[in-house]
């Protein structure tokens, strides 16, 4: 049996690619090896084996030790811890001995000076026998722990292999296979600087975790996007048929019956779901949690996906799971604050960055710090098609708008055959911070594809409205300590004998 020793790892979104190297003295002419290494989890088609030149390889596959050769390797440790346990055993009876022996009572023919000689001599003989018991216990401690740990890896497979070499010699050669018990997930920070800076701190780190069986010691690591767990073949396209609908026809017990045997369907597939969950919760929580600040590692944009080659070597035992940096990049931005009246009082420090610069931050979650404090976790939905966005920072607690209906009154316009709704509505804002403030507030007025509804506008005080949309901005700078009131105020007309549904 020959070790391997894990020299790196390519770790996917779902699974990891193992890279393993020993060298191996062989023969002239054809032997067959067997290699310890691979995990539980190790995909046996994924296996793929490197020989340098003037070795040749086959027959390459995955299999287990028979009883009978598990034993056979682990009898030369059960032989040493049995050794060390019968010195254990001598030595209990010496000690044992030691101290019975310091009892003089009923023993005669023993002068004074030999008693007095024996008893001076017995603390140091007493501590060098527990000394060394002490030590050999420590030394079987340590021997069952390698056993122990022995057992559980001889239970993993190995890899049989067939070499021919062309000459005697040693060599090197390299094992690679896919393992589905690592993954990693990206974490992304947004770090606010000072406003007047303009800039915005990305930053993007990897939660790295693995359960493969082994620890990972001193290995290179490389992060990829992709996830080879999700299936790759093109989706086919086949023939969509119209029909008309017809509903079912059935007696309302009969339904019932039905939605009850439904449910009874579908309460093991429920149980099965909260099983799986509750598996998944705790297969999670057995991972050790650790976090690891590293130098940024180097970026590659590949054909299909993106690698992370971090810096380094690298540790992470079986079970653990660490965070590390990436990358960090610092983006060009407009701080603003944005309020929205109409739903809340509440303002938002936001950063207007180019869409562009978000293109891999695409429907994730972000943790935002403010001059290195946590401020709140974001969720990013950047649209694409768009030339800028709004990264919210959290809420700013000096800025406040509020919005205050004044004015709602329905009339009637008789020539025309109308009714008529006028709105008027009054938003206050104010700042309390120590210097000018750029404040964005954001409304909105109805719109209509219907040409039988009419939607006039009345008052804006300044703001500017999107023809399709409807909604309104104001873009403000308000200096310290600033209060300031817009008015917005609108119609809508539509024909009496019908109701309008959506403001």
């Amino acid at each position: 049996m020959i070790q391997t020793k894990i020299s790196a790892v390519s770790v996917y979104r779902s699974g990891c690619v193992i890279s393993r190297e020993t060298k191996v003295c062989l023969q002239e002419g054809f032997q067959s090896l067997k290699l310890l290494g691979p995990g539980p989890g190790a995909d046996a088609e994924s296996l793929r084996l490197s020989v340098p030149e003037g070795v040749q390889g086959a027959h390459v596959q995955l299999a287990y030790l028979r009883e009978e050769e598990k034993a056979e390797l682990l009898e030369v440790l059960q032989k040493k811890i049995g050794r060390l346990a019968r010195r254990l055993d001598n030595l209990d009876e010496q000690i044992a001995l030691w101290r019975t022996n310091a009892d003089f009572s009923g023993k005669d023919n023993i002068s004074i000076q030999e008693m007095t000689d024996f008893l001076e001599g017995l603390p140091a003989r007493l501590e060098e026998l527990e000394e060394g018991r002490e030590s050999l216990r420590e030394e079987k401690a340590r021997l069952e722990k390698e056993l122990a740990a022995q057992a559980k890896r001889l239970e993993f497979p190995y890899v049989s292999v067939d070499l021919v070499a062309v000459a005697a010699g040693e060599y090197p050669l390299e094992l690679k296979y896919k393992d589905s018990a690592a993954a990693w997930g990206p974490s992304y920070e947004l770090h606010a600087r000072e406003e007047e800076s303009g800039r915005l701190l990305l930053r993007l780190r990897a939660q790295i975790a693995q359960d493969t069986g082994e620890d990972w010691s001193r290995v290179k690591l490389q992060l990829l996007s992709g996830n080879p767990a999700i299936s790759g073949t093109i989706p086919q396209l086949y023939p969509q048929t119209l029909h008309f609908y017809e509903p079912p026809r059935m007696l309302a017990k009969a339904a019932m019956a039905g939605a009850g045997a439904m449910m009874d369907m579908a309460a093991p597939m429920m149980r099965e779901e909260a099983e799986e969950n509750g598996m998944a919760r705790s297969a999670a929580s057995k991972f050790e949690m650790s976090q690891v600040i590293a130098d940024s590692g180097r970026t590659i944009q590949g054909d299909t996906m993106t690698e992370y080659e971090l810096t380094g070597l690298w540790d992470i035992r079986d079970g653990q799971s660490i965070l590390c940096d990436i990358r960090s990049d610092e983006i060009p931005c407009r701080y603003q604050v944005v309020a929205v009246p109409r739903f809340t009082e509440e303002a938002y420090l936001s950063a207007e960055v180019k869409t562009a610069d978000l293109e891999e931050m695409q429907q994730v979650e972000a943790a935002v710090y403010l001059k290195g404090n946590f401020a709140g976790r974001v969720f990013l939905q950047p649209d694409m098609t768009e030339e800028t966005y709004y990264l919210s920072l959290g809420v700013d607690e000096t800025v406040k708008a509020k919005r205050t209906q004044k004015k709602k009154y329905t009339s009637q316009v008789l020539l025309k055959g109308q009714k008529k709704t006028e709105y008027e509505f009054e938003i206050a804002v104010s700042s309390r911070k120590p210097k000018a403030c750029s404040l964005l507030i954001k409304d909105q007025i109805p719109v209509t594809e219907e040409k039988s509804i009419q939607v006039d506008v009345q008052n804006l005080s300044g703001g500017e409205a999107e023809e399709e949309t409807g909604i309104i901005k104001w873009d403000l700078t308000l200096q310290p300590g600033e209060s300031r009131t817009l008015n917005l105020a609108y119609s809508v007309a539509w024909p009496k004998d019908k109701q309008i549904t959506g403001f």
